[in-house]
């Protein structure tokens, strides 16, 4: 857990807000010259950060490391893996998980075991520390996976993982009993390389099923993605983690 708050605190608004506090305190005591420096790398920052072109490039150099592809043209493993991360708690005033964005990897999920292609799916998901959801992730993905036609019998939930090192170690934990060793690893294209070295690490063959692209090819009005847009920061921010998780993982040797 520990890389997780040490990205969050260097993630690129934190840094912008920390230069934007230096330049105050400097110009409060007289250092223009340093205050407007300070000021101008946190507006070029910001600039970066805000504007599509970037934050889009950064999401494509990951996201292109794997591409899609149609359930029905993927190849059959002995398990299919989808992880957590992909469901909004039931707190209130919500009265069930809600759907989010990277909720597309259950549905991807579900298609993969609708078109055959293995026998059972492990929802990978436990309790995420800062929340205060009354159960396990993996449980509530399961619910979601049964209304969308995955029975209960072939649904194996994961409860205990809190990171993606997690969800790996323990979902090979409970695949090694059951001789299966082949997956199908289900996971937010922009997140899969971090998952794919984790998985690889535990000894199982994996297959990425990537699904939830976070930015397509540039359309006809290209030039908007020179418009900064609130949306492009939160891009560059989703991007910017998945490199520090992926270079804190190596550094640990939880890769391969």
């Amino acid at each position: 857990m520990l890389y997780k708050f040490l990205a969050a605190a260097l993630m690129p608004l934190s840094v912008i807000l920390l230069l934007g506090a230096a330049a105050l305190v400097l110009a409060a005591r007289k250092r223009f010259r340093a205050a407007a420096g300070t000021g101008a790398a946190a507006f070029l920052l910001l600039l970066a950060i805000a504007t599509p072109a970037v934050s889009d490039a950064m999401v494509r150099s990951l996201e292109g490391r794997y591409l899609p592809v149609l359930p029905q043209d993927s190849p059959s493993a002995d398990a299919i893996v989808v992880l957590g991360g992909c469901l909004d708690p039931a707190l209130p005033p919500r009265l069930t998980p809600e759907l989010i964005g990277s909720s597309d990897r259950l549905l991807h999920a579900a298609r993969l075991y609708r078109a055959g292609k293995a026998p059972v799916v492990v929802a990978s998901g436990g309790f995420v520390p800062w929340t205060a959801s009354a159960r396990p992730e993996g449980e509530a993905m399961a619910a979601l996976l049964q209304e969308w036609g995955v029975p209960p019998g072939a649904i194996l939930v994961e409860p205990r993982s809190r990171t993606t090192r997690e969800n790996a170690e323990e979902t090979e934990r409970i695949l090694r009993p059951r001789g299966a060793r082949s997956v199908l690893l289900v996971t937010s294209a922009i997140h899969m390389p971090r998952a794919m070295a984790a998985f690889r690490a535990t000894g199982l063959s994996v297959t990425p099923s990537p699904t939830d692209y976070l930015v397509g090819d540039p359309g006809p009005e290209a030039y908007l993605e020179w418009i900064p847009s609130p949306d492009s920061m939160k891009r560059f921010q989703a991007a910017y983690w998945e490199r520090v998780g992926l270079l804190y993982y190596r550094l640990r040797g939880w890769t391969r």
